[in-house]
């Protein structure tokens, strides 16, 4: 039985999608939180730095208590997969905001036992895992083809707006308190997703074809959506005619292609650095730049990087997946270079470099500017609409493990190389690798803008045949 009223639906006709909006809306708070957790190492390691903490904190503990949450993540992510087909989307969402209350009150407790900062950080890994996996399925699902861009975005605009607020507040706010603040969001969010409807893919999964039915008419504001729900049932029963198994991952041609992409895609957002700054964007900006405070920087960047995926929600359905990652991708390799030559000057020549101290702010302005456009939106979009049914709680559960494990390595690489030989070092490595995404996403990456999902399917496969699109406005 799904958790809303279906007798909301009335009987309209028309195109309205405000059910739709609604719902992913209520979903990213969740998101939102996460956010929260993953943003918390760049206000918080000054703090555990300082006197401010009661403990004293070494560089080498912040740095595996910043990158223990994707550890936890890993894990986090297999468990979403395991019980995702199992209970549902709706309520594998509802249970990662436990891990979230659980991580917070756990950072409220550090000031007692220095070590549950770890346990903490780890616990809200294990809920960022669950949200990674499951929210973006979610919203593929219950979403048209004509807005799917759009919705999956809002979940980005969630995840940055966390990172800001806890840049924000968690400058101006102990660790302790923060904290006990940030709790009330995910409580907030398990009472207002309660009612919220199960995906139709996964009604129709479970056979559940008039629940089905119900959910596609509140969510689409019709009275009769018997042609889409044909056409989502056939969809499903041919996708689910694959075996769904980890072998399928690599035996099915499609299924492999999908994988490799967003793999590719996940790893070469990394390699922009701007999940490393997203960590440390205070520590680095310190090391970089006397021309503001490292708290004020953070905050303009991360607003850039904000105001930039909210662009890219009304721009995403328009101008495509692809364009809008090249134009990303290739923004960030060019300012990766600039910043290589400043920081190999700075570090290993006699350049006198302070006349442009405001140099490094600037460029990582613009790689926020650039990065947010594309890669940092449209690659979560493109994870909502890759996989098919039959195996898309496996595969995203893979793309999102190995996603955190590459942050863990990438984000400790940084800190070691920084640390050992300067900036230089990283910013190098980072800006040969982004040349490499320019010609993956150039050569590899398709475009899916206003496709339905078994469309995207046949694509992968090599068909060339369409589908009619419901609801393209």
């Amino acid at each position: 039985m799904t958790s809303f009223d279906s007798n909301n639906s009335r009987k309209k006709s028309g195109n309205e999608k405000w059910a739709q909006v609604l719902v992913v809306f209520i979903a990213t708070i969740v998101v939102f939180s996460n956010g929260l957790h993953i943003g918390w190492p760049a206000p918080s390691l000054p703090q555990l730095f300082s006197n401010e903490y009661p403990f004293e904190v070494s560089a080498e503990q912040g740095s595996y208590i910043t990158i223990i949450g994707s550890l936890g993540a890993f894990f986090g992510c297999f468990i979403g997969n395991f019980i995702l087909d199992k209970i549902g989307r709706r309520r594998c969402i509802l249970l990662s905001a436990l891990p979230q209350i659980t991580s917070f009150l756990l950072l409220i407790l550090s000031y007692q036992v220095m070590e549950l900062l770890y346990v903490g950080r780890f616990i809200g890994g294990i809920g960022e895992g669950m949200v990674n996996t499951i929210v973006s399925i979610y919203v593929g699902e219950i979403a048209e083809p004509s807005i799917r861009g759009i919705l999956a975005t809002m979940a980005g605009i969630a995840y940055y707006f966390g990172v800001l607020f806890v840049n924000i507040i968690g400058s101006y706010l102990s660790i302790r308190t923060t904290a006990s603040i940030f709790i009330a969001i995910p409580v907030l969010f398990i009472v207002l997703f309660w009612k919220m409807p199960e995906s139709p893919y996964y009604l129709l999964m479970q056979k559940k074809d008039k629940q089905a039915e119900h959910v596609l008419k509140f969510l689409r504001r019709k009275s009769n959506v018997d042609e889409e729900l044909t056409q989502l049932k056939a969809d499903v029963d041919r996708q689910m005619s694959e075996s769904g198994t980890f072998k399928d991952v690599f035996t099915i041609d499609s299924n492999r292609k999908a994988f490799f992409i967003m793999l590719g895609a996940r790893f070469f957002q990394l390699t922009t650095g701007v999940s490393v700054m997203n960590f440390y964007i205070q520590i680095l900006l310190k090391d970089a730049t006397q021309s503001v405070a490292p708290h004020i920087g953070a905050s303009i960047i991360l607003l850039i990087q904000l105001v930039m995926t909210v662009l890219n929600m009304f721009i995403i359905d328009k101008w495509g997946r692809k364009p809008l990652l090249l134009f990303s991708v290739i923004g960030c390799f060019v300012n990766l270079l600039l910043q290589m030559v400043f920081f190999i000057l700075k570090e290993y020549t006699s350049v006198d470099t302070s006349v442009a101290d405001w140099f490094p702010l600037m460029m990582m302005m613009v790689l926020i500017f650039v990065y947010s456009l594309g890669l940092g939106s449209v690659v979560t979009v493109l994870q909502t609409e890759m996989f098919s049914a039959s195996i898309k709680a496996k595969l995203t559960c893979m793309v999102s493990g190995s996603y955190s494990l590459m942050i863990l390595a990438i984000t400790k690489y940084y800190q070691a190389t920084a640390d050992g030989f300067g900036l230089s070092v990283p910013f190098s490595s980072f800006m040969v690798l982004t040349f490499v995404g320019v010609l993956f996403i150039f050569y590899l990456v398709p475009e899916t803008k206003g496709k339905t999902l078994e469309q995207i399917q046949q694509k992968l496969k090599g068909g060339r045949k369409d589908k009619k699109v419901y609801n393209v406005a």
